[in-house]
Formats: structure tokens, C-alpha cells, sequence
């Protein structure tokens, strides 16, 4: 199966709250910053209990179509969102909100 980047309008701050950022067998939580998750079948982070809905990975090596489709297989039920998207929109709203008071 080919895989092809899809563009709909999201709510950044609900993919915030409900994303794992993995590596080939393990992921990440940033809501608690827990490591070690495994990948294969996460559903949620094992010590702060986030529904995990969406997936990124931060390496590019090996090529971004490989690591898409490891991924997904082994986590199928995942939305897989590109970790630059992820990081520019985030650090947009992070920014937003350091300057909302001023």
C-alpha cells in the first residue's frame, strides 16, 4: 500500500493532547515525558493513562515513506502526523501564548 499526505484542518491542541512521539519500537509521552512506550499497540501512555489518537517520529533516517509505514503497522489505529508540521504548529502556539499578555 502507498501512503500520501492528506491536508485537513485540525485542532492542534486536541493532536497535543493525544500524540506519541515513537522511534522504530519505542515512543514517547510529552504529556509526562515518560519514555520506553512501546509502540506496537499503544492505546495509551502507561503512567499518566493519554488515549494516544496520533503518532510522529522525529528521525527522517531511512527515508520518511519507511518509517511511515513501519509505524502503521504497528500501529495501525494511529494517525500518522508529520513530526515538522507537529513541532512548527506547536512552537506557533507556544509563542502565541508567551506574548497574549503583553
Amino acid at each position: 500500500m502507498e501512503h500520501m499526505r492528506i491536508w485537513t484542518e485540525v485542532d492542534v491542541a486536541e493532536v497535543a493532547e493525544h500524540i506519541i512521539i515513537a522511534d522504530d519500537k519505542f515512543g514517547f509521552c510529552p504529556g509526562c515525558r515518560e519514555i520506553g512506550i512501546k509502540v506496537e499497540g499503544a492505546a495509551q501512555c502507561p503512567k499518566c493513562a493519554r488515549t494516544f489518537r496520533y503518532i510522529t517520529a522525529r528521525e527522517s533516517r531511512g527515508g520518511r515513506h519507511e518509517i511511515v509505514a513501519r509505524l502503521r503497522r504497528k500501529a495501525p489505529a494511529l494517525v500518522f502526523v508529520d513530526y515538522d508540521d507537529y513541532e512548527r504548529l506547536t512552537g506557533k502556539q507556544k509563542a502565541q501564548s508567551l506574548f497574549k499578555d503583553i
